[in-house]
């Protein structure tokens, strides 16, 4: 419901544990996440600031380093 309103402003993480990451009803049931992961820690090795666009330059085009 979130991603639709708020589309590219929202990044969802998909942690593929728990009952959730093994029911293939409730995996169909919602649009795939942005960044799926194994564990939640695995967002520690994660480039984050890319992830969420903070990369980008006001106009939308990538910076250059």
């Amino acid at each position: 419901m979130m991603k639709r309103i708020l589309q590219d402003r929202l990044t969802t993480v998909f942690p593929r544990q728990g009952h959730y990451a093994l029911d293939p009803r409730k995996l169909a049931a919602y649009p795939p996440a942005d960044l799926a992961i194994e564990r939640i820690g695995d967002l520690l090795n994660c480039d984050l600031p890319a992830l969420f666009g903070l990369a980008k330059a006001v106009d939308g085009e990538s910076e250059t380093p």
